[in-house]
């Protein structure tokens, strides 16, 4: 334990005090009262009164009264623990009478909303543990003619009148026995990254929240974790604050068409109330590996497919440069004008990365936005 040397002034006023006599001062009172505080309610009222006897009966009453209050905040915290763990425990509990009519909030639906709920979560959980079980299937495959007719209870027929919670949990359990466990050791197909424990944890909460992103109104909590999250993003872009802005979107294929937009929209502002009419022709460049979504956003924002232009890759499926660079030329030579061109951070089959510095280098040198996807 820390010490430091009394001054001469402590020592000159304690040199009559009997050296068999513990004094000490009243941060180390309150230090050694907290370990009391840890310990059973007997040791720790020996600790105290070991500390106290040279206290005034002001001090001894007012550590007796702390230690006392932080025991019985203790048994109430313990008693609350108590009532929780028998709240959440898990009974014999007949599903195959209960409906989601009977759950919350339905009048007295709290305890058969927690047993539905305690079962579902072991399901999950039943299901996360055997994900990282290398000794189990990726997948239990069955075609699909097998799956739509039906097998050992599992049916995907939609019933015209309300299932039991039973019939729920069977479906639930099912649902997870015959898809894909893309956590596994052994999943090799591209996009997943296995199952991060914290992000399930995540999807959990907001789904529990069931909250829209609409509003600060709405969503108080969620908007500014947003808005951080996108801040820390362009810092390790190495973008500040004030250079550039983002959203998150339901997915690849959307983000790849915002960034379209947001191109168009940065060279051609009118064409937000004007349309297309108001635009020249306009061409944009990708991969010819790229991902199919930059031509479904062509054709959906107005471009048509036609002027997609695809870029030459090599070998090793990466954006040839000069093939680029001379495209935009022979664009410009039929009266286009290049605005955009989209490179591609790890392509869907070779995984291939574009040579993005270069892009940019040629990008800036005729203007074009560039897009990385």
């Amino acid at each position: 334990m820390a010490s430091s040397t009394p001054s001469s002034s402590a020592t000159s006023s304690n040199a009559g005090a009997d050296p068999n006599t513990t004094n000490l001062r009243p941060t180390t009172y309150d230090t050694w009262c907290g370990v009391a505080h840890g310990c059973t309610r007997k040791l720790g009222l020996k600790i105290c009164g070991f500390l106290q006897r040279t206290n005034s009966l002001e001090e001894k009453s007012r550590l007796v009264s702390a230690f006392k209050e932080r025991q019985s905040s203790k048994n109430l915290l313990s008693c609350e623990n108590s009532d929780r763990d028998a709240r959440f425990r898990r009974t014999e509990t007949d599903f195959s009478n209960l409906f989601a009519r009977d759950l919350l909030p339905a009048k007295n639906g709290e305890e058969q909303t927690v047993q539905f709920l305690l079962e579902v979560v072991d399901i999950l959980l039943n299901y996360v543990r055997k994900t990282f079980d290398r000794s189990t299937k990726v997948l239990d495959f069955h075609h699909p003619h097998q799956l739509l007719e039906g097998m050992e209870g599992f049916n995907l027929e939609l019933s015209d009148h309300p299932e039991s919670l039973e019939q729920i949990l069977v479906d639930c359990r099912d649902t997870l026995k015959y898809g894909v466990r893309t956590g596994h050791p052994r999943f090799f197909n591209q996009l997943s990254t296995g199952l991060d424990i914290i992000g399930l944890a995540g999807e959990w909460l907001t789904s529990t929240a069931n909250t829209n992103m609409f509003t600060y109104e709405i969503a108080p909590v969620f908007v500014l974790m947003e808005q951080i999250t996108l801040k820390k993003m362009r810092e390790i872009v190495g973008w500040s604050s004030k250079d550039g802005d983002g959203i998150f979107s339901p997915g690849g294929a959307i983000s790849n068409m915002y960034s379209i937009m947001a191109a168009r929209y940065k060279y051609f502002p009118e064409v937000k109330t004007k349309g297309m009419a108001a635009v020249p022709k306009l061409v944009l460049f990708t991969s010819e590996h790229s991902h199919y979504s930059i031509k479904k956003a062509g054709a959906a924002l107005g471009f048509g497919t036609d002027n997609v232009i695809l870029i030459k890759c090599n070998e090793r499926g990466k954006i040839i440069p000069a093939d680029f660079e001379a495209k935009i030329l022979e664009a410009k030579q039929k009266g286009y004008v290049p605005f955009y061109v989209n490179a591609t951070a790890g392509t869907t089959v070779y995984g291939a990365f574009d040579p993005i510095q270069e892009i940019a280098d040629i990008c800036e040198k005729y203007n074009l936005w560039l897009h990385v996807d």
